[in-house]
């Protein structure tokens, strides 16, 4: 009967210390999970206020990243895709303060920038010299921007940028709001599970 008693304990706090400090796997996303979480390089961008932006801003934040020309349909519809992401965690007020929605731009159009900026102070918009924006794209893995006809429909893929300025997940360019924002919320919640007390 001890020895069941016991058993029972270990069993029991072994559980415990999982629910509490998470399993050492992350939860299953419907993204592509980057494993291990690749660090971000630093880079040297400015936002619509022409504010200096780099790695350091990505810290203690999670991020949605995404490239595309600011002032086109498909960068519009960016931005109202990574907004529904946003939206869709209204029942999550901690994480949405520490949800970062950012458009990377090549075009430099500094008053719509601030426009978009204005919308949300989740929201910014980079641009810089060509060099930076590359080395960005390269350490993301994103390929060039797509050329032809602009699109809203064309949507490029989404980043997921974890708290230590890490890559952790690809959103591609299908992937619905719905999906992306419980992937973020689950992430969040195993984060913060395994933070130390």
């Amino acid at each position: 009967m001890a020895v069941a008693a016991v058993g029972l304990f270990l069993l029991s706090y072994q559980w415990g210390s999982q629910y509490k400090h998470g399993a050492g796997k992350p939860p299953a996303v419907s993204g592509v999970s980057i494993r291990p979480p690749q660090p971000l390089p630093d880079f040297a961008l400015n936002n619509g206020r022409g504010i200096a932006f780099g790695r350091a801003d990505l810290v203690e934040r999670w991020s949605l990243l995404g490239f595309a020309p600011v002032d086109s349909a498909r960068g519009h519809r960016s931005i109202a895709r990574m907004v529904e992401v946003y939206n869709r965690l209204a029942d999550q007020p901690d994480l949405r303060r520490q949800l970062h929605l950012i458009l990377v731009t090549e075009d430099s159009v500094p008053r719509l920038a601030a426009d978009f900026e204005q919308l949300s102070p989740a929201i910014s918009v980079l641009s810089g010299e060509p060099a930076e924006l590359d080395s960005l794209r390269t350490a993301l893995g994103a390929g060039p921007q797509p050329s032809g006809p602009d699109s809203a429909q064309d949507l490029p893929p989404l980043f997921l940028i974890d708290p230590d300025a890490r890559l952790a997940v690809l959103f591609p360019s299908p992937q619905p709001a719905a999906a992306v924002a419980a992937d973020v919320a689950a992430l969040a919640r195993w984060t913060a599970s395994r933070a130390p007390d």
